[in-house]
């Protein structure tokens, strides 16, 4: 099997995942890395013997690619896939398409029929545990689910800078939540109520982002699902998800870092949590490289196709609009008709 070069957009934090992930493969090879800062992309190509250029015209014009990962700014994401596409390359991006509803829905309307595979970065789709989980459910193991419940917990809270520009908790760390819940449970009809709190560091508080969240999605014709998220946790990445149905439990602990239990004269201790998402999600990084090469090839769907993500941003949304609102809200669905009505 040929070994297909990659372009990799964006040199910051979850770009550096997946230029790893790239090169652990078999299957793939980081032939260019595309960001405007000179360092940063410099730093990226001399790790992985790859060529950098400062805008992805410039990467298109210099070589031929198999497909382009893209991993930049959020803001940026529309536009590249838009480009890309135009360039018939097949696209992984980072979550989300856009932080905008509008923008997605320009973006869909772009590309529809184009013919050209593009899928959307959740990474936990492609996670072992979390792909069991949905098996579960989909093939009835665990009768009507009733009540799922999910926690996401990060070791630290990411620099002031990439808060900046993240879109805030919600479209940026609660919606891997919200996009576990469409991918189990569907669009909707469902209703939303959200607390979120500020964050507790006063260097953090003046950052218009939340530092904690707690959410209830409640399907109409399905289960009630509650969502509790932290920016810190002083004990260690916990990411866990349990689904409650009529017949029995599925669900997926927080995973340590090691499996051994030490135990000696001060009695049985447990091994730590994983650091971070990059420890804990490292092999599922992996498996959503090969599922995107896959889709390349034309062997597989998208694992996120992009109006799935979109309804996603769409569920994100209405966490925010209950936050705001102090109440309940309505949606009969998550679809581009039908969200937020």
């Amino acid at each position: 099997m040929p070994v297909q070069p990659l372009c990799l957009v964006g040199a910051g934090r979850i770009a550096r995942v997946h230029a790893g992930s790239i090169a652990r493969s078999h299957r793939a090879r980081l032939a260019a890395v595309v960001d405007p800062d000179p360092a940063a992309r410099a730093d990226i190509a001399a790790a992985h013997g790859a060529q950098a250029f400062a805008t992805l015209d410039e990467a298109l014009a210099a070589g031929s690619f198999a497909g382009i990962v893209i991993a930049s700014p959020t803001g940026t994401h529309a536009d590249y896939v838009e480009a890309c596409v135009e360039a018939r390359l097949p696209v992984l991006c980072e979550k989300p398409v856009d932080l905008t509803l509008a923008r997605v829905d320009r973006c869909l309307e772009r590309i529809a029929g184009c013919g050209v595979p593009v899928t959307v970065g959740f990474h936990r789709r492609a996670d072992a545990a979390r792909r069991e989980v949905k098996a579960d459910v989909a093939q009835g193991r665990i009768g009507r689910p009733e009540h799922a419940l999910l926690v996401s917990r990060d070791r630290l809270p990411p620099p002031p800078a990439y808060i900046a520009h993240s879109g805030g908790i919600v479209r940026d760390m609660l919606i891997h939540d919200l996009d576990e819940i469409v991918w189990l449970f569907g669009d909707g009809p469902l209703s939303v109520t959200a607390e979120l709190r500020p964050f507790e560091d006063p260097a953090l508080a003046g950052l218009g982002d939340h530092g904690s969240a707690a959410v209830t999605i409640a399907y109409d014709d399905g289960p009630v699902c509650h969502v509790v998220a932290s920016r810190r946790c002083t004990y260690g990445f916990e990411q866990r998800i349990e689904v409650f149905g009529s017949l029995g439990l599925t669900a997926c602990p927080s995973l340590p870092a090691r499996h051994a239990t030490l135990a000696g004269g001060a009695g049985f201790v447990r091994p730590p949590l994983h650091e971070s998402f990059r420890e804990r999600y490292a092999a599922a990084y992996e498996a959503e490289l090969d599922a995107f090469l896959d889709m390349a090839e034309g062997r597989a769907p998208p694992l996120c196709p992009v109006d799935e993500a979109r309804m996603s941003l769409a569920l994100a949304e209405l966490v925010i609009a209950a936050h705001r609102s102090g109440g309940r809200v309505r949606s009969t669905g998550l679809g581009r008709a039908a969200a937020g009505t």
